[in-house]
């Protein structure tokens, strides 16, 4: 009875094999490629400049402002030019991403007044510590413990920043809008793994009822719906699917058989196997 369950449980492993999604690998810094030759490619929105977006931010019930400038240099690292010197900054290397914050303070509650700081510059993300999603939708950089994506909407217009979502600290995501960000062919691809998989079992299927019927058809001597090799297992197959799914889904050991008097051998024993 075990074999069975086996026998179902590959099966489900093979069909799961056969949907292994593609997924878009990264080639460079600016490049990522699915394996049907399509992909991304920002390198035509490599710009001297840094791209930047600009939110407004109200805390502590209006009493603080803060103007957040997000800049942003896709495919290679650059080092930002800090106007204000006496700013706290670490982007003082190259880098991909820098966050400026402004901070506006109310000094005066009658008289409405508020004072500025000198600001702050923020490291956001490096080049060389930066990845592709799976989809090839977005590029995640890494900063320590929190990461800063870049969503790559495709649209038909001048290249251009803006801010995503600020709602999580240590997950912030912009967005950059450039036909460079749209799928396109790259390259000619080759076959994708699933394909492979695929041509490789129907081969195999194909050669073992070929050469099944005819052994049953000329050396058996079989007719009609005989010829076809194993029958039996084929009529069983979907309930050996299901076997094998629950054999693994319990941990690949046998379904617990309900109490009662206990039979010789015991059906959970191994010589009952």
């Amino acid at each position: 009875m075990a074999f069975l369950y086996i026998y179902g449980f590959l099966f489900t492993f093979v069909s799961c094999a056969l949907a292994v999604k593609d997924t878009c690998v990264k080639t460079s810094s600016c490049v990522c490629l699915f394996p049907n030759g399509t992909g991304i490619d920002l390198s035509p929105a490599v710009s001297t400049s840094f791209y930047s977006a600009q939110i407004y931010d109200v805390k502590m019930n209006g009493s603080q402002y803060e103007m957040i400038t997000y800049y942003y240099h896709p495919c290679y690292d650059v080092k930002i030019n800090v106007t204000d010197q006496q700013a706290q900054s670490t982007c003082t290397d190259p880098l991909s991403i820098c966050r400026h914050v402004d901070t506006m303070k109310l000094a005066n509650a009658t008289a409405k007044t508020f004072v500025m700081d000198n600001g702050t510059y923020d490291f956001m993300g490096k080049t060389n510590n930066s990845k592709f999603s799976d989809e090839g939708d977005s590029i995640i950089y890494s900063n320590g413990p929190s990461d800063t994506i870049v969503l790559l909407q495709c649209a038909q217009t001048e290249n251009q920043l803006q801010v995503y979502s600020i709602m999580e600290p240590n997950k912030i995501v912009l967005a950059f809008y450039s036909r460079d960000a749209c799928l396109k062919l790259l390259e000619e691809g080759g076959r994708s793994f699933g394909s492979t998989l695929l041509i490789i079992f129907f081969s195999f299927l194909i050669f073992y009822l070929v050469l099944g019927i005819c052994t049953k058809k000329f050396l058996m001597g079989a007719t009609g719906i005989e010829v076809i090799p194993n029958l039996g297992f084929w009529s069983e197959l979907p309930n050996l699917v299901k076997d094998g799914w629950l054999f693994m889904s319990n941990g690949f050991k046998l379904p617990p058989r309900a109490s009662g008097q206990t039979v010789s051998p015991d059906p959970n024993s191994y010589d009952s196997i």
